[in-house]
């Protein structure tokens, strides 16, 4: 046995140094707050306590690192990952106790320099440090992939007040190269409403982020849902109907979920789910998230529904958070929106288009109380309305376009980039103007930026988390800043263009709908990550070719490596090809013959 040196921090980076020559030179340079404790355990044991919450049990340290490392292991074990990601060093001892008892990779994730240095100084970590790769957050966050890998939580890490931990580990979670899962989702959408669209932008990301996906695209049922009022009943009673279609639709969709058998069923704000239907779900195994993309002020059906989700995602925190946990105990979760880099983007329009639909000024969206008010102070201006539900705004009319006519998606894109200053003031139903508690940031605000198109935005509390005020968005706080910025921007197209451009690289960079279903799934797997592992999930065809070689290998290969390996791709994709057909096809097609026949006799 080594003797234990007297200066342990230079002896421990000496190793360091060697294994990770940057890390080593910033836990030199770093000074311990007063907030990191050190004491010992009535052993002598060294304990390191951060914002009062101890590391590591306070009488026994060594032993809870081996209870830890013994469950540890047996999670890398089932999931056959060869690299185990630790994310919390506290002083140690559970990652000396993984190291006696794991063969593979140890990555220790630890984002506080000051606890590196702590446990540095106060415990020979030698040994350790030549055994394991010691990073403090960036590098695993870049990590390539390649390596199955398990991420692994030292959970009084996580208990720390600044969150930085648990949100570390959430983020490479839920990465799928870190988790190796490949999730099956089903995606609910509403029957009509703002999120309808989102549930399809959902979709998009999760595909292409190598997950299986179904949307049950619910607007289908809209007609049957409107012409419910063709029976001419009372209010009363036709409300009561709506329920009761709504009600059927909904034991669809857990009808839908037993056959599609999915990990997470992902339902949108509105979407037609009652508790019924949701415990039908859960006894499927299916893990229930609901992305509330709403008000939870002005629209309080969560409260007959929330207990029955996992976990729910929404667009506001605080107060919406409070009201939550008193209604169910589902994982809370801040989500805002997004934009579709494929529908909401830089368009070049022609001159046509531009006479057609452009303007200085411009709205696109429904006549709330708040903007029939607002916008009287834009009536000098070339300025046009568009968008629904504008009739009765007195003056205001001369300005809506196409008879209050809907948008479409692609015509709002268009009117975007046409658009010298695009007005995005938040609806209200209940202030004359700018809402001076509104807190959530609406979609259009993403979808704007994502177009490269100018803004004047009303002022949010969220708003600075996720734009830069004044470089990137022009913010007001009343109509007449809303005004006046506009008159402003006018004059000042280079200004003008200069934020759009910076409010673009934003957008693409942190807000596109691929970076929010990161954020869900990472949400979902850091809670339910065993949950998930112990599933049965087919192999994918990157999976399937792997094991194969010749004409088989390179049949396989034609398709995806993530998606999930499946007959009838296999026999699409046969469908289209030309010439004749290969033996190794011939034997697939029989195969989906036969499987075609046999489920036929099965439904009879």
């Amino acid at each position: 046995m080594n003797a234990v040196p007297d200066d342990l921090l230079a002896a421990n980076l000496g190793v360091l140094e060697h294994r990770a020559p940057g890390l080593a030179r910033d836990i030199a340079a770093v000074a311990t707050p007063p907030s990191h404790v050190l004491s010992r355990a009535p052993g002598g044991e060294p304990l390191l306590s951060v914002g009062g919450i101890t590391l590591q049990h306070p009488r026994d340290p060594h032993g809870d690192g081996v209870r830890w490392a013994r469950a540890a292991v047996e999670r890398l074990e089932a999931s056959g990952a060869a690299r185990a990601l630790i994310v919390g060093l506290g002083l140690g001892y559970h990652v000396e106790a993984l190291a006696e008892r794991f063969a593979g990779e140890i990555v220790v994730v630890e984002p506080d320099l000051a606890v590196w240095r702590c446990a540095l100084e106060s415990r020979d970590l030698r040994p350790l440090l030549g055994r394991i790769v010691a990073w403090q957050g960036d590098e695993a966050e870049a990590a390539p992939g390649g390596v199955k890998a398990r991420v692994l939580q030292h959970a009084p890490s996580a208990l720390r007040a600044d969150g930085s931990h648990r949100q570390l580990f959430e983020r490479l979670v839920g990465r799928s190269a870190a988790t190796g899962l490949r999730l099956r989702v089903l995606v609910v959408s509403p029957i009509a409403g703002g999120s309808l669209p989102i549930a399809r932008y959902a979709t998009r990301a999760l595909r292409a982020l190598g997950h299986e996906v179904r949307l049950l695209d619910l607007s289908r049922f809209h007609d049957g849902l409107a012409g419910l009022a063709s029976f001419g009943a009372r209010r009363v009673r036709t409300a009561e109907l709506e329920s009761a279609l709504c009600n059927v639709v909904g034991m669809g969709v857990a009808a839908a979920a037993e056959s599609f058998a999915p990990d997470l069923v992902l339902a949108l704000a509105q979407a037609p789910l009652d508790a019924r239907a949701l415990a039908a779900i859960g006894r499927t195994g299916a893990i229930r998230a609901l992305w509330f993309v709403e008000d939870f002020r002005r629209f309080t059906y969560w409260r007959e529904v929330v207990s029955q989700y996992e976990h729910v995602l929404t667009i506001q925190t605080d107060d919406c958070f409070a009201a939550l946990r008193e209604a169910g105990d589902a994982r809370l979760t801040y989500l805002p929106c997004a934009f579709d880099p494929e529908e909401h983007r830089p368009i070049d329009l022609t001159e046509d288009e531009r006479d057609a639909l452009g303007s200085d000024v411009s709205f696109v969206g429904a006549g709330y109380r708040n903007r029939r008010v607002a916008f009287r102070r834009f009536l000098d201006l070339d300025f046009r309305i568009w968008g629904s539900e504008w009739g009765g705004a007195a003056e205001l009319e001369r300005f809506v376009q196409r008879d209050a006519a809907r948008i479409s998606t692609d015509e709002s894109v268009r009117i975007f980039n046409a658009t010298r200053v695009n007005l995005n003031l938040h609806s209200s139903t209940y202030h004359d103007g700018v809402d001076p508690q509104g807190d959530f940031v609406n979609p259009r605000t993403f979808e704007l930026a994502g177009c490269g198109a100018f803004q004047v935005v009303d002022h949010r509390r969220l708003l600075p988390d996720l734009f830069v005020p004044e470089r990137e968005l022009a913010v007001a706080r009343d109509v007449h800043e809303m005004r006046e910025l506009t008159r402003y921007f006018l004059a000042h197209p280079d200004e003008r263009f200069a934020l759009a451009q910076r409010a673009h690289a934003r957008a693409l960079a942190a807000h596109t709908y691929q970076h929010r279903m990161q954020d869900l799934v990472a949400a979902v797997v850091a809670q339910d990550q065993d949950r998930l592992l112990a599933r049965s999930r087919p192999p994918t065809f990157g999976e399937a070719a792997a094991r194969e070689s010749g004409a088989l290998r390179a049949l396989l290969e034609r398709h995806p490596a993530s998606a999930p390996l499946g007959l009838d791709a296999i026999v699409r994709d046969i469908g289209v090809g030309s010439g004749d057909v290969a033996e190794e096809e011939a034997i697939f097609l029989f195969l989906h013959q036969f499987q075609e026949l046999y489920l036929a006799e099965a439904r009879a």
